[in-house]
């Protein structure tokens, strides 16, 4: 009988071979710029929202994860997870791909555990659609990080089958209709989610 332990690291190794792909779509042109976390070139909010994108990119290539049910904050580097996961084991998993991330300094794993939170069918879904998904979601990131006039790291990012899907609060309704619109304005975008709410 397979012990929690052997289960655990068999998850792990499976979020490790993810870890490649993640790691390429958020240190790609689009999301790191002329430099990288190693050179000092991130910082602030530019490093957080670097850290973030890896996170949810490493979350959306694992096959026992479901990445919209799991928020990620990012703040001088301390992670604050929340949301939903199936079991412990995956609680456990989704903090230990956390603390593995490059830039992280902590991580405060607040998930709950629901059994039943994962839906069925999830992991039928091919590793490309996955890949496509998190560089999908990255570009999204980055774009309402950047633009200036949007608390993108208060906006959690979900994409699946280029149906982009955006959570979180924000200041103004104005706030919430230029999300959407930066959002709908990257390409690849097909369909816009928008679920803001505005802080009373």
């Amino acid at each position: 009988m397979m012990t929690i332990n052997h289960r655990f690291s068999k998850r792990v190794g499976i979020a490790a071979a993810g870890a490649l792909l993640a790691t390429a779509i958020a240190a790609s042109p689009a999301l790191a710029g002329s430099g990288d976390s190693k050179s000092g070139a991130w910082e602030g909010a530019a490093h957080d929202a670097w850290v973030d994108g890896k996170i949810e990119a490493l979350y959306t290539v694992n096959r026992y994860l479901n990445p919209f049910r799991i928020d990620t904050e990012v703040h001088d580097g301390v992670v604050v997870l929340s949301g939903e996961v199936e079991s412990q084991i995956d609680k456990e998993l989704a903090g230990e791909i956390a603390r593995g991330t490059e830039g992280v300094e902590e991580v405060v794993n607040n998930l709950e555990v629901k059994p039943g939170s994962r839906e069925d069918g999830e992991n039928a879904r091919d590793v490309g659609d996955y890949v496509t998904d998190a560089t999908m979601t990255a570009k999204v990131k980055y774009a309402l990080i950047t633009n200036g006039s949007t608390d993108g790291l208060s906006i959690d990012v979900d994409t699946s089958s280029g149906k982009v899907t955006l959570k979180g609060k924000v200041d103004s309704m104005e706030q919430k209709e230029l999300a959407g619109r930066i959002a709908r304005n990257v390409d690849g975008v097909s369909v816009v989610e928008n679920e803001l709410k505005v802080r009373s």
